[in-house]
């Protein structure tokens, strides 16, 4: 125990004259001051001496950690702060079991185990938004509560309880281990918060259904707290905790969690999400391995978009872009030559409002992803919404079935460019593109308008169309798409 929390035990005494500890000091052990002591150098740097005003005059060596006080109290002052220290090192000695037991290969889980079933209890690690890290076997006798935790989570009724009491306590909370019941469930609980870095990120739970709770347990679910205070620390990938929270959700919204579970966590988890955003899937053409992702791309992301949810899944990145980000045109150039710079892809969904519906919009991005690959599209952003003509078309597998699909005038015109060394093919992809107008055509081509209107006339005479038929139009259009994914999956 350092100087720190000894005077912080001892800040209630009125009996106490004098108080020689240093802030920094270690205290393993209390002794009486003992008059026939030798010298300083004979005494313990760790431990506190309790001595009354009749033996002020000992020796106050800089090292000696001492207190005097009245004495008729020095007695009490001794077992409440021996008290403290034996409660202090036990929590300590079961820290550290934790510790050898982890490093020698074995897993928390069957301390927990071990624990919860000698004394009782069902024991739970959660996150702030509510889902498991560990918990014990076995689970408490109920099947809601059984297949909640089977699928990651705690009972949503509890959980509901939990963040109702947060709400109502946020303001001069404590965070000492303390009992509370849940009225619905009829449970006692000891709760205590786990930290990293000064943020409230979760919470240990020893859950039963009396609430005879043992002196031990209040260190020992502070001694699991500090453990997975330290393994949250080794697991973030960002100084910011909230990119840890956000991963969780957002990994197990992909995992399938139920949209009920997921609305729950949500609330509870206090985290937000844009109004209005999409989900960005970066890859790269060639992978380079989770720790390329976590220590060279993503922080090159972050060092002109510093804040944004995100994942590390399939051998991709994923990040939950806010649509402003995407509609500032300096922005997206940068966000275009960094993918150009490090060699990524990156599929940009449809704008969604709701983070529940999340999957489905990375499926999109995903999607948009895998058909770059195949289109060998060398623009490196590519959204979702303009190939998703593409997307329906790899739907049909057999080749010769699109060919037919598509507008035979497409075929007839490639034929005549080859024979003929012309290039209606083209004229007729740029009106398209240039929304059917002749004079925006002609310029793109660096045409006179007669010559653009003499091709036109040209295509609608060798394929027997009209280009002014929209019906036409639309299926002229979709045909290029047909053509331009054949040439590049079967080249």
């Amino acid at each position: 125990m350092n100087g720190v929390e000894v005077k912080k035990i001892l800040e209630k005494e009125k009996c106490i004259k004098v108080c020689n500890i240093s802030d920094n000091a270690t205290i393993r052990d209390v002794d009486f001051w003992d008059k026939t002591a030798g010298d300083a150098e004979d005494l313990s740097a760790d431990t506190l001496y309790l001595a009354d005003e009749s033996d002020s005059s000992f020796v106050q060596d800089a090292h000696i950690s001492f207190l005097v006080a009245d004495r008729d109290k020095l007695t009490g002052l001794f077992h409440e702060i021996h008290q403290s220290l034996k409660k202090e090192s036990a929590a300590e000695r079961a820290y550290l079991r934790l510790l050898k037991n982890m490093y020698a290969g074995e897993s928390i889980q069957s301390f927990l185990n071990d624990y919860a079933r000698d004394n009782g209890h069902f024991i739970a690690v959660l996150d702030i938004s509510g889902r498991i890290l560990a918990s014990s076997e076995p689970v408490i006798d109920n099947s809601v509560w059984q297949e909640a935790v089977k699928n990651g989570f705690c009972d949503f009724d509890f959980m509901e309880h939990i963040r109702n009491r947060s709400k109502m306590s946020r303001q001069g909370s404590t965070d000492i281990p303390s009992v509370y019941y849940c009225k619905n469930k009829a449970l006692y609980y000891l709760s205590n918060r786990i930290h990293v870095g000064g943020k409230y990120v979760g919470n240990v739970f020893m859950i039963r259904r009396t609430d005879d709770f043992k002196n031990q347990d209040y260190d020992i679910i502070s001694t699991i707290s500090r453990i997975y205070s330290d393994i949250i620390r080794k697991e973030q990938l960002s100084t910011d905790v909230n990119t840890y929270l956000y991963g969780g959700i957002l990994g197990d919204l992909l995992s399938g969690m139920t949209d009920s579970q997921a609305k729950s966590r949500l609330q509870t988890s206090g985290l937000t999400f844009p109004a209005n955003m999409r989900v960005v899937v970066l890859r790269s053409y060639q992978y380079l391995g989770e720790r390329y992702l976590h220590n060279t791309l993503l922080p090159k992301l972050q060092s002109y978009q510093p804040n944004f949810p995100y994942l590390i899944y399939r051998e991709g990145l994923i990040i939950i872009a806010d649509n402003d980000m995407l509609k500032d045109p300096d922005l997206v150039e940068k966000f275009s030559a960094f993918c150009i710079d490090q060699h990524l892809v990156a599929g940009v969904s449809d704008l969604f409002h709701d983070p529940i519906r999340f999957p489905d919009y990375f499926e999109q991005a995903q999607s948009v992803v895998h058909l770059a690959q195949k289109l060998n599209e060398p623009n490196p952003v590519l959204m979702f919404r303009d190939y998703a003509f593409y997307l329906l078309i790899e739907n049909v597998k057999d080749r010769h079935q699109l060919k037919n699909i598509a507008h035979p005038a497409l075929t007839t015109l490639r034929n005549y460019d080859e024979e003929k060394q012309a290039s209606l093919f083209e004229t007729l992809r740029t009106f398209i593109a240039c929304g059917y107008s002749p004079t925006e055509a002609a310029d793109t081509l660096f045409l006179h308008r007669n010559t653009f209107n003499y091709r036109k006339k040209k295509i609608e005479d060798l394929c027997g169309i009209s280009l002014e038929d929209n019906k036409t139009r639309f299926q002229l259009a979709c045909s290029y798409q047909i053509f331009d994914y054949l040439d590049s999956c079967f080249e």
